[in-house]
């Protein structure tokens, strides 16, 4: 409602006049009243009218707290009060490390996931619920502090990465915003009519960008958009929601990857497919003459063109990192999580059966972090650096292998 006393007494008349009609009755002084930009100055005068209270912002609804504006970082507090009373809870328990690697991922991490499916979470949020995670991993429930055996970005990669299978929290939120956009790119309903008209107008999902004013969920959607379209391929109908350069429709990469020479110089480079064919020529302009090897990437590209004819209906945008072309968030986590550098092969660790504590040692182990005497010396430990059991210095090699008594020890068990 718009800042006018006068109105807000007619909507009071109105309200009160629907309690005569239909017998039920507004109970005002559970209600709130909320106010946002220069009408907050006029609160208490249209709270004392509805006798109700004057709320403040954020509000929360269905769990997620609403704001007219970005929530700061002070604003999520909340999230990691819910995580800190949960730890809490734990404290006098005797955790084993297998037993709170269990408790993060299908407690912690769950705990913060349906913020993280509607949110991109500020980074500061994300480093203290990394922090609040990271504290329990390796201390427990204990307040002594203890030795951190690995980076939390290592521990947090998937198991067949080399990692713990911790979930990264940041790499999450993409994926599940990523979902949201998926469904706008490919669903009808009213949400995204809603979206459609309000920030994209004419043009393409792929076009759009986050602008100053725009929505806390606009804004995490246009910062998911990236990875989304590089994972993802166009079947070209209408041409309306496919960028010419930018977006995979003709060949297994973008037109900017494979002519690159000719992107360099286009201007209008965001064009959609239909923008660029509504005429004949394509309506395709370059900065500078084509000559010598790109002219011959330009005739190229226009014969490739030549086979390409627009139809009805909705360019249809598939998902390629799964058989139905359906979008999942696992794939897509999976994907980001990724890594073309070689990792140790850890399979044989986790497939074993034995208590995850021992596969969480044996991780440590493969690693060279167990804290053996030299490395108790990398972290300016002032003792002895001699194995107990003999007279050679201790290292994990040593210690589990080559120490006199660590081979009758295997021999044994063999």
């Amino acid at each position: 409602m718009e800042h006018d006393l006068d109105k807000a007494r007619n909507q009071k008349l109105l309200l009160l006049a629907f309690e005569q009609m239909s017998g039920l009755k507004i109970n005002f002084h559970k209600s709130e009243l909320f106010c946002f930009g220069e009408v907050v100055e006029a609160a208490a005068d249209y709270a004392d009218l509805f006798g109700c209270a004057h709320g403040h912002f954020p509000i929360k609804y269905l769990g997620i707290p609403i704001h007219y504006r970005r929530l700061t970082i002070a604003e999520w507090k909340h999230v990691e009060e819910r995580l800190e009373k949960r730890l809490s809870s734990w404290k006098g328990k005797l955790l084993s490390v297998g037993g709170r690697l269990v408790l993060i991922n299908s407690v912690l991490t769950n705990m913060v996931l349906y913020m993280l499916s509607f949110f991109q979470l500020p980074k500061g949020v994300l480093q203290r619920l990394d922090y609040f995670r990271s504290r329990f991993f390796w201390q427990g429930d204990g307040e002594k502090k203890k030795y951190r055996l690995a980076k939390w970005s290592v521990v947090c990669r998937p198991k067949d990465q080399g990692g713990l299978g911790i979930h990264d929290l940041q790499v999450k939120n993409e994926a599940l915003l990523s979902k949201w956009l998926f469904k706008l790119l490919t669903e009808d309903g009213v949400w995204q009519t809603i979206l459609r008209n309000k920030y994209l107008g004419h043009k393409a999902v792929s076009q759009a960008y986050w602008k100053p004013g725009d929505s806390h969920f606009w804004a995490g959607l246009m910062a998911a958009k990236k990875h989304l379209f590089h994972f993802g391929s166009f079947a070209i109908k209408d041409g309306s929601e496919i960028r010419f350069w930018e977006d995979i429709w003709l060949g297994g990469a973008t037109l900017r990857e494979q002519y690159p020479a000719l992107y360099n110089i286009a201007r209008d480079k965001n064009n959609t497919i239909a923008q660029v064919l509504s005429s004949s020529p394509p309506n395709i302009s370059f900065r500078r003459d084509l000559t010598g090897p790109r002219l011959m990437s330009w005739h190229n590209l226009l014969s490739r063109l030549d086979a390409i004819s627009l139809t009805e209906g909705r360019d249809v945008f598939r998902w390629n990192l799964t058989t139905l072309g359906s979008f999942t968030v696992d794939s897509m986590y999976c994907a980001l999580t990724h890594s073309e550098v070689p990792v140790s092969n850890n399979k044989k660790i986790w497939r074993s059966k034995i208590p995850l504590k021992v596969k969480v040692f044996m991780w440590y182990l493969r690693r060279g972090v167990v804290l053996t005497k030299d490395n108790l010396a990398r972290r300016n430990w002032q003792g002895s650096k001699k194995c107990c059991f003999c007279t050679h210095d201790e290292t994990i090699e040593h210690l589990f292998f080559q120490c006199n008594f660590a081979r009758s020890t295997w021999s044994v068990i063999q």
